[in-house]
């Protein structure tokens, strides 16, 4: 009897033990107790690599409008100093006018004095103050070329200026909006069927941008929509947007991929006429009736 109440005793201990062993599960994700610490593992991972990726998108954004301000001021300094060149530009041209003025007063009064030359004999310090003044007016005239040339840089640099300007609004439009370069194409790098997600050969450079959705085109025709997930400077990686495969089809590597094409808005009813409400009183046909005769004056004048 003592062997079986032994046996018996053995026998639930094993069970105990091996239902323990059940409960603790293995490395397997959500299996026992053990399982549950690496899924939580596996999920603070992943929190910890979102919170990374936000990091380097607010540096980014922070960048980016750093960026701006010092366009911003590049800009002002550079539309103040053209101003400033275009004002000392008219200042020359205002003392070349006064100069060739004077020149031309000063070609006058030689010629008025052409007959009493010999007389006043200051022939050479009238050619002298010529020269001079031909000299001065050679100097202006390099001044002012020098001027224009300084002019035409200032304008090439401020258009480069406004070009970048332009292109940071545009990017910094495209992430407010959430939608990629309406212009951007690129091609898939690669595919990873499983996982439902692909990976592009452009990126930053081509404006895509996160959670905007591509259009996978292979001969002329939309085959997937992808939903952008993470971007680089010249990559990218999408989700496969599920249901928006085309029955038969696959995404395949290649594959052109390119922004969402918006419809083009239906054309407004052309007006219509409106017809006139007023019936028409008289036969269009008929001859017209002969106007009134005005009546005549008495022949006989009344007050005679």
């Amino acid at each position: 009897m003592a062997n079986i109440f032994a046996i018996l005793t053995a026998v639930v201990l094993a069970i105990s033990g091996f239902l323990a062993f059940k409960n603790q599960g293995g490395d397997t994700e959500g299996t026992g107790y053990r399982g549950w610490i690496v899924k939580r593992q596996n999920m603070q991972g992943t929190l910890a690599d979102a919170q990374g990726r936000l990091k380097k998108l607010q540096d980014t954004l922070e960048q980016t409008q750093t960026t701006l301000t010092e366009r911003n001021a590049e800009n002002e300094t550079k539309t103040a100093e053209n101003a400033t060149q275009k004002e000392k530009n008219e200042q020359l041209k205002a003392e070349v006018a006064a100069l060739e003025a004077e020149g031309t007063a000063k070609t006058a009064e030689a010629d008025e004095k052409e007959d009493s030359i010999k007389e006043f004999g200051d022939v050479e310090q009238v050619v002298a103050e010529l020269k001079q003044l031909t000299s001065d007016l050679s100097q202006i005239e390099l001044d002012i070329t020098q001027g224009e040339a300084n002019r035409a840089d200032l304008e090439a640099q401020l258009a480069g200026v406004e070009a970048s300007l332009a292109d940071v609004r545009e990017r910094i439009s495209w992430r407010v909006s959430g939608e990629s370069n309406p212009k951007a194409e690129t091609r898939i790098r690669s595919v990873y069927a499983t996982l439902g997600f692909v990976t592009l050969a452009g990126g930053d450079d081509l404006g895509i941008v996160k959670n905007s959705t591509l259009e996978v085109v292979r001969d002329d025709a939309v085959i997937a929509n992808l939903k952008v997930t993470t971007v680089e400077s010249k990559s990218a990686a999408a989700d496969i947007v599920p249901d928006s495969v085309v029955d038969g089809e696959s995404v395949q590597v290649g594959d052109t991929v390119r922004s969402a094409q918006k419809a083009a808005p239906a054309p407004e009813p052309a007006a219509v006429p409106e017809l006139n409400p007023e019936p028409l009183d008289a036969d269009p046909l008929a001859e017209p009736e002969p106007e009134p005769e005005p009546a005549q004056a008495d022949e006989a004048d009344p007050f005679g």
